[in-house]
């Protein structure tokens, strides 16, 4: 069970490390009017993990002709493609010079003004539908499924990743929650801050879950 929360807990972390929600979510906060969008972005966005996770879950399970290999093999072997595939993808990251996460950002800014909550219900859902988050999820729900655990402990391990892979969506809207007016000065500090170093953060991060994920997983092959 160790080896599953500390490879759950990786995969959580790395899908975390993205600056568009992150940015999307301080938008949200900084708008005319957050109370309409931050919560149903928040009910979107975990639940989507949820879904994406749960169903990769169930779904790996009842695949025909699953792999003979023991569990903690098997669950190192997903965890050194993952993180290899994160490290490429860092990778990518340093190389990139295009704006084009602060373009989609700045396009939805506007967006914002006139958008109801629904629309940002599904805004939230729709961030799950990314690669990078699909991949994590997809592999989330592999290493769960390996485990094969009991209903409960199952359903408690998916919501632990939403929760610890939204923590970008989770933290911001917790804080603006506790204190709206004394949230908005280091919101604004660190939406700008995001804007300017928030793609070779991103980057640093990735690179070094996808390296401790390599190693983690290559050890215990």
């Amino acid at each position: 069970m160790l080896s599953v929360l500390t490879s759950l807990a990786l995969f959580a972390l790395a899908g975390a490390m993205s600056t568009v929600p992150v940015s999307i979510t301080i938008m949200i906060l900084l708008s005319p009017d957050p109370r309409r969008g931050a919560l149903p972005f928040l009910i979107g966005s975990v639940a989507g993990s949820i879904v994406v996770v749960g169903l990769s879950a169930v779904g790996l399970q009842l695949l025909p002709g699953r792999p003979s290999l023991r569990q903690d093999e098997l669950l190192a072997q997903i965890g050194l493609v993952v993180g290899v595939l994160l490290i490429g993808y860092a990778i990518y990251l340093f190389w990139r010079r295009s704006q084009t996460d602060s373009a989609v950002v700045g396009k939805l800014q506007t967006r914002f003004q006139s958008a109801r909550p629904w629309e940002f219900v599904v805004l939230g859902l729709g961030l799950n539908l990314r690669p990078k988050a699909i991949l994590l999820a997809v592999a989330a729900g592999a290493v769960i499924s390996v485990r094969e655990p009991p209903l409960f402990l199952g359903a408690v391990l998916v919501l632990a990743y939403a929760v610890v892979t939204q923590s970008a969506v989770v933290v911001p809207i917790a804080v603006w929650l506790h204190s709206p007016e004394r949230a908005e000065v280091p919101l604004t500090a660190i939406y700008s801050w995001m804007q300017r170093n928030g793609q070779t953060i991103a980057a640093v991060a990735t690179l070094t879950i996808g390296v401790l994920m390599t190693g983690y997983a290559f050890f215990q092959l």
